[in-house]
């Protein structure tokens, strides 16, 4: 799930007027923000329940333990509550608390890990315990979130309407997910026979290619509240500056993608070796496509949080659906091996997204943009 800062303004108690989490056009033509926020939350933490049951406890982490699944659904919770913090501190501005709170949990983390090695030793329960704690840094800005909750006495509508929204996006989240982190599941699940060493060293290599893009997240919440000012302040050509960064921003990545894919021809083998162990061998072919495939993702998600801020929903669940359809096509029909199948699916993904998310985002950037879904 990602923090999206809101594109509606919200008046707090205090007058001071900021930017919320997760988006809406207007405060008529979209639930509020914090109703967005705990409808997600709800959900969230609804969804990861589930694994309190044993016999899901036992297929997601080799045991039936409902502790690791408490500790699961604390976290769910935990995170969405900070992302929605996230997405309040980028959306008025503060990036310097966005940037520490970001910190935090990474230390908060660290710190907790350490100690539990030293003092009890590494298994699964602790290490969740670790990830958990994590998840609540946003306490050192607890008067911050105060901001994301709802107001008392809204209506049904409102609520079924924020549910919705939450559902969406929460959806679009699952599915980034899928082409993204979900990518190698989904080769191992859709081709014929054991993925073998080819296969695991492949992944492997995907793997290295595809850590650059932890850092597009914290890029894609700076993203929002700048296309939603942009295209507020028509007056200053806002919206021509979105049009030329959405023209620019589509070379850039296109002409970083074909570097990148360069330089893995050249010596992404070896990288893949230095890391994983010799072992490990893989076509240069196949770590520049891997690449290139990365860089067109990172442009992805970025387009991902423009139709985010211009509140099409609708058609950035559309963008990444149709990413994630290509990529299960390619994987059925394909009749190349593994190692192939798996280079050229894990661009398939991205260039099906690229065809709607261009088109959709220069459309609703246009003078006279149509109206938004």
């Amino acid at each position: 799930m990602h923090e999206y800062a809101c594109s509606t303004r919200v008046t707090c108690k205090s007058g001071v007027e900021m930017y919320a989490t997760f988006p809406t056009t207007d405060e008529e033509s979209g639930p509020p923000a914090p109703a967005v926020t705990t409808a997600a939350a709800v959900l969230g933490t609804l969804v990861a329940s589930v694994t309190l049951v044993p016999a899901v406890a036992d297929r997601l982490f080799g045991q039936a333990d409902s502790w690791i699944g408490l500790v699961v659904t604390l976290a769910a919770l935990g995170f969405a509550v900070q992302f929605a913090v996230r997405g309040l501190l980028v959306g008025s501005g503060d990036v310097r608390a966005y940037s520490w709170l970001v910190i935090a949990e990474a230390a908060a983390r660290l710190v907790v890990l350490v100690a539990i090695l030293l003092l009890f030793g590494l298994e699964l329960r602790t290490a969740a315990v670790a990830v958990g704690v994590g998840s609540y840094a946003w306490l050192l800005w607890a008067g911050r979130a105060r901001k994301v909750l709802p107001h008392r006495g809204l209506p049904r509508a409102t609520w079924r309407a924020a549910t919705g929204r939450a559902a969406s996006l929460m959806l679009g989240a699952a599915l980034i997910a899928a082409v993204i982190t979900g990518f190698p599941t989904l080769v191992t699940a859709l081709t014929d026979g054991s993925p073998g060493a080819a296969g695991g060293a492949v992944f492997a290599a995907l793997t290295v290619s595809r850590v650059p893009l932890l850092l597009i997240s914290p890029v894609q919440a700076l993203a929002v509240p700048f296309v939603v000012r942009a295209r507020e302040n028509a007056a200053t050509d806002g919206v021509a500056n979105l049009r030329k960064g959405l023209l620019l921003g589509t070379a850039a990545f296109a002409a970083l993608g074909l570097v990148a894919g360069t330089v893995g021809w050249a010596i992404g083998p070896w990288v893949v070796r230095l890391v994983y162990g010799p072992q490990y061998d893989v076509p240069r072919a196949a770590i520049a496509l891997l690449l290139l495939s990365a860089c067109l993702l990172a442009w992805s998600q970025l387009l991902s949080a423009a139709l985010i801020a211009l509140a099409a929903h609708r058609r950035m669940l559309l963008m990444w659906g149709a990413a994630v359809t290509a990529t299960v096509v390619w994987l059925v029909v394909s009749p190349l091996d593994v190692v192939a199948t798996t280079a050229v699916g894990a661009l398939a993904g991205p260039l099906a997204a690229l065809a709607i998310g261009i088109p959709a985002v220069a459309a609703l950037v246009r003078p006279t943009a149509p109206a938004v879904d």
